[in-house]
């Protein structure tokens, strides 16, 4: 006889169609997409959402990145009764961060899944350096499926110009232990897994050193913070997090406590579109319009954690001029690259494959944030270890490439992304709508530099190359020769002790966009309130970069999740 965990491997818990088992009496559905799969286990079919309708909800979850499934896992600490629905518009793709998968995954990064829900403005795509802002990826659990996961801490003078009361929140015990708590941070120095060995202990130690004497803007430098750590797995140490897994994991522990009448299970539906919020005329959001048809809202409260440019896109095509100030900020990150190598015996006891992770962060003179993250790699045998390599790299966006590693076999080569503040008085920066049709896509962008951002990019530009010099300098000893990658004119780079020109290191690309929906006391000079509501509007409440009022220069997530966790302690 079958036992019962056998059965229910073979057959599956879901409902199967009336008269069809196991191949009997016909032989039933010959196909399954990965949608079907997961809608059976996790989603609502098309019969569940005429349930949904009739359903009452405590929140109304859009997005299901990094801001919402925190909101929704310590809404369900402090209250496991309360009764969530989540919307996406995506449909199910990675189980887990493509890093952890299949070295072949790579090449699924590009467009699609990214999708561009705007419009850049000609001077955007025409003037200065021509930037384009980096996509989103309609999926379930969004870029957290492809982020590279750095998770600095900002203290509060790198708040700058932040209300004094959001900074007060981030001050207390607690809030950032929670917030690393839930994306798994982990700092590379004490991952040790045979890969983050002697290498990053020997980096840290020279940057600790001489980072102060040697990058006179740099404020502080430390062993990156990455959102890597799965403790439930005792054999893994670098697992990049994403929150697919925390989210039906959520699932299925809420399933079991409603099961016990201990919990109310979550519902969520995926390939659901919010077009626009109707409400009121009042402020009070009572209905949704969603690609599956109308929602009501109810006494339910919208919690928007879609990125930065989606929820203002959402409230700016719902509330109009309820809402003068949504888009009038639009800040974000601009980047240099450079990469860089020193030979492997500037370093100690070195083993065939080693990988290090740093952070520096900096000021310029204007008050503007520069950082430096540096992936490190040491390779002699690159060929045999570029699985190894792909899955543990610190940065997959910034990974040396197998050309540079394969000349590199005596060196140690440095990868470093250095990202810039752009800052948020500029008038020119802005996202408006711009008549077009499709609510979820009739927004314009505009971004372009003033004259501090340009100050501050020399600044980082030359904290990028005296990082390098500070990494590899032991104490007491000069710097070893430093070797950089320049491209030539027919595509292909070369080594060279002649530093790359400055067109060749800085990019086009703007990411960690924030800004559009900035928080502050004073409905005339900011978007939302500290309650995280906009002005004026009743039951609607903002997640993620979007309430940033200034963006500084540290990655944001692990600040985003800690204000979706707070926003769901002052609602619970």
């Amino acid at each position: 006889m079958m036992n019962h965990t056998y059965k229910t491997f073979f057959e599956g818990d879901a409902p199967k169609p009336a008269g069809i088992s196991l191949g009997y009496p016909v032989p039933g559905p010959q196909s399954a997409s990965a949608d079907q799969i997961a809608n059976a286990a996790f989603f609502a079919s098309a019969c569940d959402w005429n349930t949904v309708l009739t359903e009452t909800f405590d929140f109304i979850v859009v997005g299901t990145g990094p801001t919402g499934v925190a909101f929704i896992e310590e809404s369900f600490r402090l209250n496991p009764k309360a009764r969530i629905l989540v919307l996406d518009r995506g449909g199910f793709w990675l189980p887990v961060h493509y890093q952890m998968l299949a070295t072949s995954f790579q090449a699924t990064g590009g467009s699609p899944p990214t999708t561009y829900p705007w419009t850049r403005t000609t001077q955007m795509v025409t003037t200065g350096e021509k930037f384009f802002q980096a996509g989103y990826m309609p999926i379930v659990g969004g870029r957290s499926s492809y982020w590279s996961a750095w998770c600095p801490m900002p203290n509060p003078d790198q708040m700058r110009d932040w209300p004094d009361e959001v900074i007060a929140v981030t001050q207390q015990p607690g809030f950032w232990e929670r917030a690393k708590k839930f994306l798994h941070v982990t700092s590379m120095d004490q991952i040790q897994d045979g890969v983050y060995g002697n290498l990053q202990t020997q980096l840290d130690s020279n940057i600790q050193q001489n980072f102060r004497r040697l990058v006179p803007t740099a404020q502080h430098a430390y062993a990156a913070p990455i959102a890597v750590d799965i403790p439930e797995w005792k054999s893994v140490k670098f697992f990049k997090y994403s929150t697919v897994g925390t989210l039906f994991d959520l699932y299925e522990a809420q399933k079991a406590l409603a099961a016990a009448g201990k919990g109310t299970a979550l519902t969520m539906a995926d390939h659901c579109v919010v077009d626009r919020m109707i409400h009121d005329g009042q402020g009070s959001v009572i209905a949704l319009e969603t690609s599956r048809g109308p929602l009501p809202v109810g006494n339910a409260k919208v919690i928007l954690s879609m990125g930065a440019i989606p929820p203002a896109t959402l409230l700016m095509n719902s509330f109009g001029d309820r809402l003068p100030n949504a888009g009038q900020r639009y800040t974000g990150h601009f980047m240099s690259h450079v990469t860089a190598r020193v030979r492997r015996s500037a370093f100690k006891d070195l083993s065939s494959l080693e990988i290090a992770a740093l952070y520096l962060d900096g000021k310029a003179a204007n008050g503007l944030q520069y950082h430096v993250q540096t992936s490190a790699f040491s390779a002699t045998d690159p060929v045999a270890d570029a699985g190894t390599i792909a899955r543990e790299a610190p940065d997959a966006a910034a990974v040396a490439t197998p050309a540079q590693l394969g000349e590199s076999v005596e060196y140690v080569v440095f990868v470093c992304a250095t990202l810039g503040e752009v800052s948020e008085k500029n008038p020119d920066n802005w996202l408006r709508r711009n008549g077009g049709g499709d609510p979820t896509t009739n927004i314009s962008l505009q971004l372009t530099l003033n004259s501090d951002d340009y100050d501050l990019w020399e600044v980082l530009d030359a904290a990028t190359y005296q990082n390098i010099e500070a990494m590899t300098a032991p104490a007491g000893a000069a710097a070893p020769v430093v070797e950089y990658w320049v491209e030539q004119p027919d595509g292909t780079g070369k080594w060279e002790t002649t530093k790359p020109p400055r067109e060749q290191i800085r990019l086009n690309i703007i990411v960690h966009e924030a800004s559009p929906l900035w928080m502050g006391t004073d409905a005339r000079t900011s978007v939302v309130g500290l309650d995280y509501r906009p002005h004026g509007v009743a039951n609607v409440y903002v997640t993620g970069a979007s309430l940033f009022p200034t963006c500084g220069s540290w990655n944001p997530t692990l600040t985003m999740c800690g204000l979706a966790q707070d926003l769901a302690s002052r609602l619970a």
